[in-house]
């Protein structure tokens, strides 16, 4: 199957279907973090997010890709709470969020870390509620798997959202689906798993057995359940 990744060393063009994308991706994350810290007794959320394809942060155009998304409504959530609290007599929250930044493209990683700078600088200086630690990886997903998990087993987090916007349909294993969702060292965990579906379709070689059962794989799917 022909794929087509983004070129971030000059720059990546955001398409609608991106666009459309992030904008469900803030908004779930944004209403996610107000259910999480919503009880008036919490003083402390924590939370592990793993990009698996992170990208460069932001396209040519300049607009937020995910990483940043993820940073923004952090921001914006621990600030809106903390505010609401002070009003209402509550103790303010905390919250600690490892962010792991894993992308095979070294321009890619590259320029992230150039964006996530200065948001990590403005964090420190001026919402010391909100702590802030950023891994950054440079490996296929598979291959940075047992990293992500080591990150999050050593740091004990039971709160952890899984962001799986792959290129194509193939870089996440069914198998490590299940084993992401199975985990007990993750009790709270949450997936999004973005392929693409209408390329699979148009490619899935039926007439080539071999061919279709390796296209299929990924989804833990036989030619003989497709047939039936």
């Amino acid at each position: 199957m022909a794929e087509k990744p983004y070129e971030w060393a000059e720059g990546a063009t955001l398409e609608d279907h991106s666009r459309r994308k992030h904008k469900i991706l803030r908004e779930y994350f944004a209403e996610y973090l107000a259910v999480r810290c919503q009880h008036p007794q919490q003083e402390r959320f924590r939370l592990a997010i793993v990009e698996g394809f992170a990208g460069g942060g932001r396209y040519k155009c300049g607009t937020a890709g995910s990483p940043v998304i993820f940073i923004e409504e952090l921001k914006r959530a621990i600030e809106g709470a903390n505010m609401q609290r002070a009003v209402n007599g509550f103790a303010l929250i905390e919250m600690e969020c490892l962010l792991i930044l894993n992308d095979l493209s070294r321009d890619a990683i590259e320029g992230l870390k150039g964006h996530m700078a200065p948001l990590q600088a403005e964090i420190a200086e001026s919402v010391p509620r909100l702590h802030l630690r950023v891994e950054y990886l440079n490996h296929t997903f598979e291959g940075a798997y047992p990293r992500v998990k080591e990150f999050i087993s050593a740091g004990r987090y039971r709160n952890v959202l899984f962001n799986l916007d792959q290129c194509g349909h193939s870089r996440v294993e069914h198998r490590t689906l299940l084993d992401i969702m199975r985990s007990t060292q993750h009790p709270s965990v949450e997936v999004f798993y973005t392929f693409a579906i209408e390329a699979l379709l148009s490619f899935l070689e039926k007439s080539d057995p071999d061919r279709l059962k390796a296209q299929l794989r990924p989804f833990g799917i036989n030619s003989i359940e497709l047939g039936a």
